[in-house]
């Protein structure tokens, strides 16, 4: 799931919501060639970590990993989730980040913050968020190819690359039982911390300073998440570079060569 590069820069890739990092695989085994990639299986799920308003202690997460497991500043990828936690790991923590890509992954405008903040605290953010769509879906297969079946017909999935289909399906499922494959397999991330995680996005990030790192977004052109507004203002507000592609917020399973490339290439640039 992970590769590891002897003298390659380490680039940690954060995952989006619901989707074990090994759902990448596709992207990583190309960007593995320039980069030493490394990866946190599933956020949210270390107890010492816990799901809290604002997303803090995932925050938190990385943050430790970071300075427990490399020597050196790294480079922070993220998707949804996973931009947004490694964007506030690079503004709290610059000297632990050497670089800075978001795929998907919007910081909100002052209204959209203020709009959010109401609806979470009058409890309503079900209404704008995954959530509520979470909340009692099937989390049970008979086999893998029951699940990959499954999967393949839903409207959220039906644009995935074939590999990253079957490696969602591969990274986020675990046989129910080991010694009774008969009782087939299950979802592996926690369907109950992937609706916290919904209901807790941060509505308090400050975007109004460029960070200390170079920094880039790269969002899907039919995305209903990270939106022009929300790169406009990191543009201009942060210096983002910003690099628009085809797709939806879930480009990277879509066109995962085109990211691994549109990654490397803003790398290139952004370090040179």
């Amino acid at each position: 799931m992970t590769t590891h590069i002897s003298g390659h820069d380490v680039l940690h890739f954060s995952h989006a919501n619901g989707f074990p990092a090994g759902s990448y695989q596709a992207i990583f085994e190309r960007l593995s060639v320039h980069y030493d990639v490394r990866t946190i299986d599933r956020l949210g799920h270390n107890p010492q970590y816990p799901v809290t308003n604002n997303w803090r202690e995932l925050a938190k997460e990385l943050t430790h990993h970071f300075e427990q497991n490399y020597r050196q500043p790294v480079i922070a990828v993220g998707h949804s989730l996973g931009g947004v936690l490694s964007y506030m790991v690079a503004q709290q923590r610059p000297d632990l980040v050497k670089a800075l890509i978001m795929l998907d992954s919007p910081i909100l405008t002052p209204m959209q913050s203020v709009g959010f903040g109401v609806m979470k605290r009058l409890g309503l953010s079900d209404y704008f968020t995954p959530a509520a769509r979470t909340e009692g879906r099937r989390s049970h297969w008979e086999s893998v190819d029951d699940a990959l079946a499954y999967f393949s017909g839903k409207t959220l999935m039906k644009n995935f690359d074939p590999r990253c289909l079957k490696d969602y399906v591969s990274a986020g499922t675990e046989m129910i039982n080991p010694d009774r494959p008969e009782d087939g397999i299950r979802l592996r991330f926690d369907p109950d911390t992937e609706i916290k995680i919904y209901r807790t996005i941060p509505h308090d990030i400050r975007c109004d300073a460029p960070l200390n790192m170079p920094t880039a977004v790269i969002g899907g052109r039919q995305s209903n998440v990270f939106l022009p507004i929300n790169g406009a203002r990191m543009q201009s507000r942060v210096g983002m570079k910003v690099k628009w592609v085809p797709g939806g917020h879930l480009f990277p399973f879509e066109h995962p060569t085109h990211t691994a490339d549109h990654i490397h290439h803003l790398l290139s640039e952004m370090l040179s």
